[in-house]
């Protein structure tokens, strides 16, 4: 059940200093003044104001820097100036990357990847705080303080340049629903991470799905993208009627999923008509007892976050 086959857009960035080439993970954002200005947590710095990116945001840019480029601690250079609001605590941005090394300029796989804007990854994460779509953003830091997953010890500046292309929801904001008779209770952590409480009732014979937050964007149809958080619990009543963590958890990871609502994705029609028809910012809850065992099920949470736009 739930077969996860994300989207290129949706995979992990896995952290990899070798001699010369960096990749990694995730974003964070965070910082807002009392004046409402979000405020970010690095300023410029004689290392990130050496670097140039030309060519227009989204393209390829063609990157120039001094080398060795040495930084003693993270710089955060605005290249480009987007427009709109900036991203809040906990967003979902999607990001054109390059990595380079800055002792050599080389550069590492140039893509297109969805990040969470939290404090996961350390200084890219915090760097990418108050991001506006259409912005480029240079970073340049040491690598074991600016990615999350290097070896201890790992020496060496990192060149990060970062294109913003769409930012989404970081959790579900909808209204709350009334809750449904025989359903598992969601509890929501102040930043959307849910957890469900322990009902100790009969698990619904059939499978069951429930709103939990109503959201008021966009309609998921069956052609689209979705950008989302999953997580699920294995629900077993009788006369512990204990729920664990399942298998699914976006959460923890911090990097949500993007693909189309699919059995061939979902693994089980009723997942896929949860989505169907829903709207962005929603919550649904989804029950689907085992089909082994009358006593216990399967629990998804789902936060609908976004939809991607077609190319």
């Amino acid at each position: 059940m739930f077969v996860v086959r994300r989207s290129p857009l949706a995979r992990p960035l896995t952290a990899v200093v070798a001699a010369v080439l960096v990749t990694s993970a995730l974003v964070g954002c965070t910082g807002v003044s009392f004046s409402g200005a979000c405020e970010p947590v690095f300023e410029p710095g004689d290392a990130s104001n050496a670097v140039t990116a030309t060519g227009d945001v989204g393209d390829s840019p063609a990157v120039e820097f001094p080398t060795p480029l040495i930084a003693e601690e993270t710089q955060r250079s605005v290249l480009v100036q987007g427009d709109g609001e900036p991203a809040a605590a906990g967003s979902v941005i999607r990001a054109r990357y390059t990595y380079f090394d800055g002792a050599t300029g080389a550069s590492g796989t140039e893509s297109t990847e969805l990040f969470t804007a939290s404090d996961l990854a350390m200084g890219l994460g915090e760097s990418l705080e108050c991001v506006t779509v259409g912005s480029r953003i240079a970073v340049v830091g040491p690598v074991a303080e600016v990615l999350d997953g290097v070896e201890e010890g790992t020496e060496g500046t990192i060149v990060a340049i970062l294109d913003i292309e769409a930012i989404y929801l970081g959790k579900a904001n909808g209204v709350n629903q009334l809750p449904q008779d025989g359903m598992p209770t969601v509890v929501t952590a102040v930043n959307g991470e849910p957890g469900i409480s322990s009902t100790y009732q009969p698990i619904a014979e059939e499978p069951r799905t429930a709103t939990i937050k109503a959201g008021s964007g966009a309609t998921v149809t069956e052609d689209d993208t979705v950008v989302f958080h999953a997580r699920s619990w294995n629900w077993s009543a009788g006369t512990t009627n204990t729920v664990t963590l399942g298998d699914v958890d976006s959460w923890t990871t911090g990097t949500p999923y993007a693909f189309a609502p699919t059995v061939d994705s979902l693994g089980d029609e009723t997942l896929v008509d949860a989505f169907i028809g829903a709207t962005v910012g929603s919550q649904i809850l989804v029950v689907i007892p085992a089909a082994d065992s009358a006593s216990s099920a399967t629990v998804f949470v789902f936060d609908i976050l976004g939809i991607l736009a077609t190319e």
